[in-house]
C-alpha cells in the first residue's frame, strides 16, 4: 500500500538509517508529524517495537498517541494497525508503547528489543534521564528520534545534541518559514502578529532561538520549566492527595501591551507552580470573558491591577469575578523579592510566562557596565499577574518585615 505522505523535503533525511535523529526549532514546523509518519511506515514494513515518550505523561492524551491515531484515521490504515485505548499494535506484530520518562524511567530501563525511541518535547530531559534512556536502546540498528523547541542553550538536551552532536547523527533545524505552504492562514496570521508586536518572543517561539540568561536576569536560578501532576476533581485541585489553593492573577493589556492571566498554585510553602496562562493583545473586556471561559473556566476570583478600577467594574458586570490587588508603595520590588525567595515551576505550555522569566532584567549602568537594582519595565506582564495573584501573601510578608519590636526604644535608651 502507498501512503500519500506530505512532509517538508527538509525532513526527508530522517528516512536514512542513523542512530540519532535530532529535529529542533520553533513551533508549527512539522517535527513531530514527520517523525510519526516515519515510524508508521517502518512499522508497516517490518515488525518493530517503538517507544514513544516525553518527560511527563499523566494520561494517554498527554502523549503522541493522538498524532498516530489521527494519521491512521486519515490514511485508513486499519488493515495494518489496531488502535487500543493505551497502545497501537500492528498486524505484523509491531507495537507502539507510550510512557512518561519522569515516572516510568526505571520501567523503561528494563525494556528490551526496542527498535525506535521517539522523545517528544525533549528540551527539559535532564542528564540522569538521558544516561538511563540511551543505554536502553541497545539493539543493533536501534534509533533515537528527538524533537524539541529550544529554550536554554545550557540545557542538557541542547548541549548534548546541538552543541555537542553525537557521531552517527542527523541534525535538522526547521522552522515554520521552511514549511509555510503546509500551514493554515490562521496560524500564519497569528505568527505575523507576534512578529510585529514582540519580535524577540517571535524569534524564540517560531524561529527556535534559545533563551540565554545573563547575570542581569532578575529570576536567574529561581525557576525551572516542567510539568507537575495535578488532579482536578469536583472543583478541587489535588496533588499527592493534598488539596491545593489556587490563585488567579490578571494584568490588563493597554495599547501594544498584552493582557496576561495566570493560574498559580502553592505546592508547598516554598514552591509556586504556574499552571496555565492566557496572553493576548488587543482584548476588550468582553474578549476577556470569552478567553477565560475557553481556557481557565474553573477560576474562582481574579486578582487584578488596582490602577484600573473601571476595567475591574466592567468585568464584574460581565460576570467575570475580579477584585483589586492592593499593591501599595514598593509593591514591584517587594513582590519580586517574595517571588525570588520561592522555587518557581512553570508548565512548559506557558510559553509567554517562560519567556518573561528569561528576559525580565535589571538595568545596567551604561558608563560602568555594572548591574543596578533598577528594574526595566518590560517583559513583565505575566510576572505582574503572578504578583497580583499572590498579593495577600506578599503583603503579609512585607508586614512581618516592617514589624517594630515594641521594646526597641527602651533598648536604645530613648
Amino acid at each position: 500500500m502507498k501512503i500519500d505522505i506530505k512532509i517538508p523535503k527538509r525532513l526527508l533525511p530522517i528516512w536514512q538509517p542513523m542512530r540519532y535523529k535530532i529535529l529542533y526549532g520553533g513551533r508549527a514546523s512539522g517535527k513531530s508529524l514527520a517523525i510519526a509518519y516515519f515510524l508508521l511506515t517502518q512499522a508497516m514494513q517490518r515488525k518493530c517495537k517503538i517507544l514513544c515518550t516525553r518527560e511527563y505523561q499523566s494520561s494517554i492524551k498527554d502523549s503522541t498517541y493522538a498524532v498516530f491515531k489521527a494519521l491512521i484515521d486519515m490514511h485508513n490504515l486499519y488493515d495494518y494497525f489496531t488502535v487500543k485505548h493505551d497502545s497501537i499494535v500492528g498486524a505484523n506484530g509491531s507495537e507502539f508503547i507510550f510512557k512518561g520518562l519522569a515516572r516510568d524511567i526505571y520501567s523503561i530501563k528494563s525494556m528490551y528489543d526496542l527498535d525506535y525511541c521517539f522523545i517528544e518535547e525533549a528540551e527539559n530531559i535532564d542528564k540522569n534521564t538521558w544516561n538511563v534512556l540511551i543505554p536502553t536502546m541497545r539493539e543493533d540498528g536501534s534509533e533515537i528520534l528527538i524533537a524539541f523547541n529550544p529554550k536554554d542553550k545550557q540545557s542538557e538536551t541542547y548541549q548534548r545534541f546541538v552543541d555537542n552532536t553525537p557521531k552517527n547523527s542527523i541534525k535538522i533545524k526547521i522552522n515554520y518559514n521552511d514549511i509555510t505552504n503546509f500551514l493554515s492562514q490562521t496560524i500564519l496570521d497569528e505568527i505575523e502578529e507576534l512578529r510585529l508586536n514582540n519580535y524577540a518572543l517571535y524569534e524564540h517561539i517560531y524561529l527556535g532561538e534559545p533563551l540565554d540568561m545573563t547575570e542581569d536576569v532578575i529570576f536567574k536560578g529561581c525557576f525551572k520549566v516542567e510539568n507537575v501532576n495535578i488532579e482536578y476533581n469536583r472543583g478541587k485541585w489535588i496533588k499527592d492527595k493534598e488539596f491545593l489553593t489556587v490563585e488567579y492573577g490578571m494584568d490588563f493589556g493597554f495599547s501594544v501591551d498584552p493582557a496576561a492571566m495566570v493560574e498559580c498554585f502553592m505546592l508547598d510553602k516554598n514552591t509556586i507552580y504556574i499552571a496555565r496562562e492566557i496572553y493576548e493583545h488587543k482584548l476588550l473586556p468582553s474578549d476577556y470573558k470569552k478567553k477565560i471561559e475557553k481556557h481557565i473556566l474553573e477560576y474562582k476570583t481574579w486578582h487584578c491591577d488596582n490602577s484600573r478600577p473601571d476595567t475591574i467594574a466592567e468585568l464584574n458586570k460581565l460576570g467575570v469575578k475580579c477584585i483589586s490587588a492592593d499593591k501599595g508603595k514598593g509593591s514591584v520590588e517587594s513582590g519580586i523579592q517574595w517571588l525570588q525567595s520561592k522555587q518557581i515551576i512553570i508548565n512548559p505550555s506557558c510559553t509567554n510566562t517562560i519567556y518573561e522569566f528569561y528576559n525580565y532584567r535589571y538595568k545596567t549602568d551604561k558608563k560602568t557596565g555594572n548591574i543596578t537594582t533598577d528594574i526595566i519595565d518590560k517583559d513583565n506582564h505575566a510576572i505582574d499577574a503572578i504578583r497580583y495573584a499572590f498579593f495577600k501573601q506578599i503583603n503579609a510578608t512585607k508586614r512581618k518585615t516592617l514589624r517594630i519590636n515594641p521594646n526597641a526604644f527602651t533598648q536604645l535608651g530613648m
